[in-house]
């Protein structure tokens, strides 16, 4: 009479349960593995005795793993009860900080906030702002020249030839780079003007992909 051999069953069975277990479909602690056991107890003979070593380890290396889970919430719910208990003392700001001291053994660093980029980003963009400040009228010239803004022609001529020998150590560099020393607004706006002018008469050139400013 053929010996009935269960094994092969089992081993697919289990490998179905494990994964299910690791993609959160099955909850080990509510799975009953006696089934399992009570199989390879009644199709296990000495004749299939080899067949089924494989599927006896992997049983109970479930039964062991759902041991483990058992252990950890068991664990969890007496932290529970005597985090509750702590709670209960009202415990003073030094004891909840010791509490939780060493939780954390690795750094956390998030590099697009890190303590080198938001250094970088206040120097960058956190500027002095002035409120109180006095509006100038400029004497206009009559002239056959288009400017963006009306200035005696000497002057501007004179402003222009010094933004571009200041600005022209700094090349190539990106285009809101040209004002970082910068921190009166007006002061902006009319080297912003500047600007404009040197990349009309072409003595700086300006890449749109890169955003780059160059000679």
């Amino acid at each position: 009479m053929e010996e009935l051999d269960l094994s092969e069953k089992i081993n697919k069975r289990i490998a179905l349960i494990k994964d299910g277990v690791l993609s959160g479909k099955i909850n080990l602690l509510e799975l009953q593995l006696n089934p399992i056991f009570s199989e390879i107890k009644n199709s296990i003979s000495i004749y299939n005795i080899e067949n089924y070593s494989h599927s006896y380890k992997n049983a109970v290396e479930l039964l062991n793993q759902k041991f483990e889970e058992l252990k950890n919430l068991l664990s969890s719910l007496d932290i529970e009860k005597r985090f509750e208990d702590f709670l209960k003392t009202h415990p003073n700001d030094d004891q909840i900080s010791n509490l939780f001291s060493g939780c954390w053994k690795k750094t956390f660093h998030f590099e697009p906030i890190s303590m080198k980029f938001l250094d970088y980003a206040s120097n960058r963009y956190v500027k002095e702002r002035t409120t109180h400040f006095t509006i100038e009228h400029l004497n206009k010239e009559e002239t056959n020249e288009q400017f963006l803004i009306e200035v005696p022609k000497y002057k501007f001529t004179e402003k222009i030839s010094a933004f571009y020998d200041k600005i022209k150590k700094k090349l190539p560099c990106f285009f809101e780079d040209v004002f970082d020393n910068e921190l009166d607004q007006i002061g902006i706006y009319e080297q912003f003007v500047f600007l404009l002018h040197l990349l009309q008469l072409n003595r700086i050139k300006y890449e749109k992909n890169t955003n780059t400013l160059y000679i």
